[in-house]
């Protein structure tokens, strides 16, 4: 329904009859007051609709906005799960590469070992600082699409992560260590 025109043209003849009710009152002429008194009446009616409306209209926004932050809190649990996984995962997957790296270093040194035991002295050290040196530089190659150009990640500032780090670690790695561990495989030359 529309409140507004329905009002003007209530309030439109009410001002008429309210006029003409004075008139009458002037000429001192009858007055039949039972139109201007249903119209009294309809405006109170549409000014108690009005209200009715709003108020409903009020119900039915706050019904919507609990619905709202009802969905908002149902979808907060559910990220905040997902970002718990994610935590999770990030964890593992932190302390699985801790654990490799630390298996990188030891048969590292070992191989380093091996080789100097085997009469070869190795052309690329393959000891704690460089295995150690090259990892990190692949570690930032990796992370680099995490950390950007700025290289930070919180308070762990990154090296550069460039080529030929970026390349496939065990690939690299074995291009490194083969031509010294071939000559060791191969034993003395005769």
């Amino acid at each position: 329904m529309d409140f507004i025109a329905r009002r003007s043209t209530v309030e439109g003849r009410l001002a008429t009859l309210r006029q003409a009710r004075g008139v009458a009152m002037l000429d001192g002429a009858r007055f039949d007051a039972r139109e201007l008194t249903a119209l009294e009446s309809e405006l109170d009616a549409l000014n108690e609709a009005e209200g009715e409306n709003t108020r409903r209209q009020r119900q039915e926004a706050a019904r919507a906005e609990q619905e709202r932050l009802a969905n908002l809190r149902q979808t907060l649990t559910v990220v905040e799960e997902h970002r718990l996984e994610a935590v999770d995962r990030a964890e593992k997957a932190a302390r699985d590469l801790c654990d490799a790296l630390k298996e990188v270093r030891a048969r590292s040194a070992d191989g380093t070992r091996l080789l100097r035991a085997l009469g070869v002295r190795p052309a690329v050290l393959l000891d704690v600082f460089e295995t150690e040196f090259r990892m990190s530089l692949r570690l930032a190659a990796a992370i680099k699409p995490l950390v950007g150009l700025g290289r930070r990640f919180g308070q762990i500032t990154f090296p550069e992560g460039r080529s030929p780090y970026d390349k496939p670690w065990r690939a690299e790695e074995e291009a490194i260590a083969n031509p010294d561990i071939s000559r060791a495989l191969k034993g003395p030359a005769a």
